[in-house]
């Protein structure tokens, strides 16, 4: 898993770009549940906010990324 933890634009980095082609899948979905749930806490170390980002994305239900993969199909 990689983690951009700036504000540099995500969907120009070589390596958001190379990751995002090798799952398929955009992560136009996820970054906006991400920042809300992340928004405004802090860590201790890497560990805890790659804990955080998977417990997050863990806690969505089926129908959470089924709706992401139709809307790309649009």
């Amino acid at each position: 898993m990689r983690l951009l933890r700036d504000n540099a634009p995500a969907h120009t980095s070589g390596i958001a770009t190379s990751t995002v082609a090798e799952c398929g899948y955009s992560d136009f979905i996820l970054f906006p549940l991400l920042k809300e749930h992340l928004r405004g806490r802090r860590y201790e170390s890497d560990d805890d906010v790659i804990q955080a980002v998977e417990d997050v994305l863990h806690e969505q239900d089926e129908v959470f990324y089924q709706t992401g993969i139709q809307k790309l199909q649009k």
